[in-house]
């Protein structure tokens, strides 16, 4: 494939070696950044080693907080690692404090680790035979992945037992608990991606919420006029960019189209994807981002939001605890709010992007009945409440009513109760392995802008490869 200037794109080559180990892609606005990211990734690598290491030391030794052993198999705790930690902490301890006060003589021992660590080391710590009783993962293709690799252990007697086909909507049971026909992940919050929003910025530049497209552009020129960035994007663990994949691909293409893609059933150099990655572009182009995207977070984004740096961020509804918390100290529908995704194209269908969070059991856990215990418990009104509250997810479970959240909440419910179609964000929609490369492609782009289409081409070329060895690897199996 015929390469750029050299200060243009240029694909990654050491790519194929660490994509599946490393953390996150950090893609600084330099030339040179390819020899950087060669040496950071051999850093991260290591790091995960060194970290499986110590925790073999760790549950040698008899920790009691942590037992897996053989010898401890009598214990009445266990084991739940979860990645609800840092900026995106709220709720999980309160739930479990719950939990562990209704249970009485068994505990749930949990373990907070860095969200993006989490996405590797859970995946170690199974192969390494260091799996706790429990953790929490993300419905969709994440999950689906270990079920295909026999990881889990399927919960349907203690669906049945419980009846939470009562508890839990039907589509949220189909959507996120059910794969290969069996019962495997409890859900615990529900997310929907919008745009939040500075509403003094927009009363100042005398802008109302965009509807449609044009609207849409037509602000954040307006707001470029006045000196304001329309688009507070971080970029840097790269999932905080596929949101604008997904919903411009959705706005454009439709649902349909969109899944298809995800199966590898279609190709991203189709007009399509093209489209989409051009308009991306072209707004990057025309400055309706922060030029830092590459190098904030998602928090640091957002906080340019409730600091009148940005205007607006598309973000989950997790943004909530930030722009409540001490950092911003913002009340909902006073000083921000939010509208859904403009309309493109009026023909495709409304759909809502976002993902579900849940517990899941390991297929290698030694204590089955307490963790099942814990499982049901997470599944009961009290610690639902508790954990919308502190992460600004909705509940699951249709056992929450609607008059427990603030009218803020209450709309956003609304939007999940009336969207015509849901979808999981990119990263839970398409295999892992494919993700990786997707996500990828998105700080490429916000890097080099104009190089979409050479972007596109590498792509392609790479996840054709990938599906072509899954579909080789399922017709062996």
């Amino acid at each position: 494939m015929t390469t750029p200037a050299a200060n243009g794109y240029v694909p990654p080559l050491t790519r194929d070696i660490c994509s599946y180990s490393c953390f996150y892609l950090y893609v600084p606005l330099k030339v040179g950044w390819w020899m950087g990211k060669k040496i950071f990734y051999v850093l991260a690598v290591l790091g995960i080693f060194i970290l499986l290491g110590f925790m073999a030391v760790y549950f040698s030794t008899g920790n009691k907080d942590i037992t897996l052993d053989a010898e401890h198999s009598d214990t009445r705790e266990a084991t739940l690692y979860h990645y609800f930690s840092g900026s995106l902490s709220g709720g999980i301890n309160e739930m479990l404090e719950k939990i562990n006060q209704q249970q009485g003589t068994t505990q749930v021992v949990a373990h907070a680790l860095d969200h993006e660590a989490f996405k590797s080391m859970i995946t170690e710590s199974m192969t390494q035979e260091m799996a706790p009783d429990l953790f929490t993962y993300w419905a969709g293709a994440k999950t689906q992945t270990m079920v295909d690799q026999q990881l889990l252990e399927p919960i349907d007697d203690l669906w049945e037992d419980l009846s939470l086909d009562d508890r839990f909507p039907t589509p949220i049971i189909e959507a996120a608990s059910t794969y290969n026909n069996q019962k495997y992940l409890l859900p615990i919050t529900q997310h929907i991606v919008v745009f939040f929003y500075n509403k003094q910025i927009f009363k100042n530049a005398d802008i109302d919420p965009p509807v449609n497209w044009e609207q849409f552009i037509e602000a954040c020129d307006t707001l470029k006029q006045e000196g304001i960035t329309p688009i507070a994007l971080g970029a840097r663990e790269r999932w905080p960019a596929q949101f604008w994949f997904d919903y411009l691909l959705l706005r454009t293409a439709g649902p349909k189209y969109r899944a298809a893609l995800m199966r590898g059933e279609r190709s991203y150099l189709d007009p399509e994807v093209v489209s989409v990655y051009a308009t991306w572009s072209s707004m990057i182009q025309a400055g309706y981002f922060n030029t830092d995207a590459n190098e904030k977070d998602w928090a640091q984004a957002t906080e340019k939001v409730c600091k009148g740096e940005a205007a607006a961020t598309l973000m989950g509804t997790w943004a909530i605890q930030l722009f409540t918390g001490n950092n911003c100290r913002m009340e909902a529908e006073r000083d921000f709010d939010y509208f859904v995704f403009p309309t493109i194209s009026p023909n495709v269908p409304g759909v809502s992007v976002g993902p579900i969070d849940g517990i899941v059991m390991t297929r290698e856990t030694r204590h089955r009945v307490i963790a099942a215990k814990v499982m049901a418990y997470a599944s009961e009104e009290a610690p639902q409440k508790l954990m919308s509250t502190g992460s600004g997810a909705l509940a699951p479970s249709r056992e929450v009513p609607g008059s427990f959240y603030s009218t803020f909440k209450q709309r956003l419910l609304q939007e999940i109760q009336t969207t015509e179609y849901w979808a999981f964000n990119y990263d839970l929609a398409t295999p892992p392995e494919v993700a990786e490369r997707g996500l990828d492609s998105f700080n490429e782009l916000i890097a080099f802008p104009g190089e979409y289409q050479e972007i596109l081409k590498y792509l392609q070329e790479t996840l054709h490869e990938l599906f072509v060895y899954r579909k080789t690897e399922e017709s062996i199996d």
